[in-house]
């Protein structure tokens, strides 16, 4: 009986002492902390999609708000054809098309666009698109100034028909048996050198995940783990552990209880052995 209960007991020390994956284990520091400059959080906060470029005649920039796409020219000019697919595959349209005019939060690629109205019809349904861990603000509300930048970001991934350009793993080598491949990703997008140190100078005292130096695809595969636990960071086995071992310790304490007052009531529930 006594080894039962110490059992018991010692079940529930470690899972209450186990570590576990919380909100608080996942850094923040401010954008000046994470990346030196508009290079660095061009290129590493989306993993190698985009290049900082310096050479703004080859740059694609992620918002205008020229009538015509200038981004067109800029492909022109790095020899890429028109645009009439568009190549990436999530929420995205087959091949680019007009939006209707309630078309508002991405605004300039209402004409032609590779996003759905839908996907993109306020600044929060495109945060809230591909779930909590790619929320951009987990490390708390961002600037206004700040957040309008994570918008454009979103526009141009969901919305600009040249983006499917650098798509990571086009048509002709993707493996659908590979793990490692897929269909939505891009990659060495060349990106306006000034839109980008903007993007530093509107953020650089605002607050982001500084996992892997700030690559946003690390940061949401640690937030994907922390939104698997409870809000005080143990998850689901764990607390049942605790539940189980819990009801094990009662279930002992009252089968002794009732052995002990049987005993002094004269009436034990086990006889003694005759010698």
């Amino acid at each position: 009986m006594g080894f039962a209960m110490d059992a018991a007991i010692l079940v529930i020390i470690i899972v209450l002492t186990a570590p576990t994956t919380r909100s608080a284990d996942v850094p923040c520091r401010t954008f000046e902390e994470i990346y030196p400059s508009g290079r660095e959080l061009c290129e590493k906060m989306f993993d190698d999609a985009f290049v900082y470029e310096t050479n703004l005649s080859k740059a694609f920039t992620m918002w205008f708000f020229e009538a015509e796409n200038p981004n067109n020219k800029v492909a022109e000019r790095l020899g890429l054809p028109s645009a009439d697919d568009c190549h990436l595959e999530y929420f995205h349209k087959e091949a680019p098309g007009p939006e209707p005019d309630n078309f508002t939060e991405c605004h300039p690629w209402k004409d032609y666009s590779c996003c759905h109205q839908d996907t993109v019809s306020s600044a929060q349904k495109i945060k809230e698109a591909y779930g909590k861990e790619w929320h951009w603000d987990r490390c708390g509300p961002l600037s206004s100034a700040c957040e309008r930048f994570f918008v454009q970001e979103a526009c141009l991934y969901e919305c600009e028909p040249n983006a499917g350009f650098y798509r990571k793993f086009p048509a002709h080598v993707y493996n659908e048996s590979d793990p490692n491949h897929n269909k939505w990703q891009i990659e060495g997008m060349p990106i306006r050198a000034d839109y980008c140190d903007a993007w530093f100078r509107a953020c650089r005292y605002d607050r982001f995940c500084a996992v892997d130096s700030g690559s946003f695809f690390s940061c949401a595969m640690e937030y994907a783990k922390v939104d698997n636990t409870g809000d005080d960071g143990v998850n689901a086995g764990l607390i049942a552990g605790v539940v189980v071992a819990c009801v094990v310790v009662a279930v002992l304490f009252g089968t002794l209880a009732y052995f002990i007052l049987q005993e002094r009531k004269g009436q034990p529930v086990f006889n003694k052995l005759e010698a």
